[in-house]
């Protein structure tokens, strides 16, 4: 099983599939999908904090 990818790597994907897009829109479906990875990933670290923080307030209330 491939190890996931990480968040730099996905960066650096967006980075270069960026600069192929501008020399070749074809590329723009590979750049749109590196996008929405991004936002993926994002979100996921976005919802994990949002669960820390409420489980922080539930111990600072018990």
């Amino acid at each position: 099983m491939p190890a996931p990818v990480t968040l730099p790597e996905l960066q650096k994907m967006h980075r270069m599939s960026a600069a192929l897009v501008i020399t070749d829109p074809v590329y723009l479906p590979v750049f749109e999908r590196i996008e929405h990875e991004l936002a993926t990933y994002e979100a996921k670290d976005d919802a994990i904090s949002r669960a820390r923080a409420i489980a922080a307030r539930q111990r600072a209330v018990a």
